[in-house]
């Protein structure tokens, strides 16, 4: 399990942390994977361990790893944004009734996946596969542009290049390598719908077939 990223370029990662930005986690796992899983920002556990998907997220991103028939050692496992971003929302304490603040994860904005776009752009043209999972609508964005909503598109696979960012035109444009891309539903979003899990499995499933076909 290795991050892929230079020194040089985690060094410029840490420079792009401002006010309600913490952390930074490389992507992690295999530099000859089976494929490339996609998702959306570290939270809290993942800042600390410096491991992407090691919350409460990973346990079900484990599970789906299951049911996909690989493990977390054949895989890398990377993010749209490398950083935890968070707001500071007041809460209160149901046993006492008093109020405390603490931080809450949230999206990512656009300028900050621009401020880090060189991170996962790096990974992507450097690691052996061109086989991407999705998982989240800010992972999909990312990679194929803002119309692409994962409720209407995922369990489709999309071949050919996918977006990264120039600094020097300041613009998102295409690469000149071809990917396929399939996306799918957070594994911890069944958390919240219980609806969309029938459609996760369907995903997966399609997904572990391609994989098959490859004799991976």
């Amino acid at each position: 399990m290795a991050s892929i990223l230079p020194p040089d370029l985690i060094k410029r990662g840490w420079q792009t942390l401002h006010d309600n930005v913490e952390g930074l986690v490389p992507g992690n796992g295999s530099l000859t994977p089976r494929f490339i899983l996609v998702g959306e920002a570290p939270g809290e556990t993942e800042v600390t361990t410096h491991k992407p998907f090691t919350g409460r997220a990973g346990v079900e991103l484990d599970k789906s790893l299951s049911t996909l028939g690989v493990t977390r050692e054949e895989v890398f496992i990377t993010s749209a944004y490398r950083s935890r971003p968070f707001r500071i929302v007041t809460k209160t304490a149901k046993r006492t009734g008093q109020t405390y603040q603490k931080k809450d994860n949230r999206p990512p904005t656009q300028h900050e996946l621009i401020s880090q776009a060189f991170l996962i752009d790096y990974e992507l043209a450097h690691l052996p596969t061109d086989l991407i999972l999705t998982i989240g609508n800010v992972g999909l964005k990312r990679l194929l542009g803002p119309k692409y909503r994962v409720g209407d598109v995922h369990g489709q696979f999309f071949s050919g290049p996918i977006r990264c960012y120039d600094y020097q035109q300041q613009k998102f444009v295409p690469t000149k390598r071809h990917y396929r891309v399939m996306p799918t539903f957070h594994p911890a979003a069944v958390f919240y719908n219980r609806k969309i899990e029938s459609d996760l499995t369907r995903d997966l499933a399609k997904f572990k077939q391609q994989l098959q076909s490859e004799g991976q």
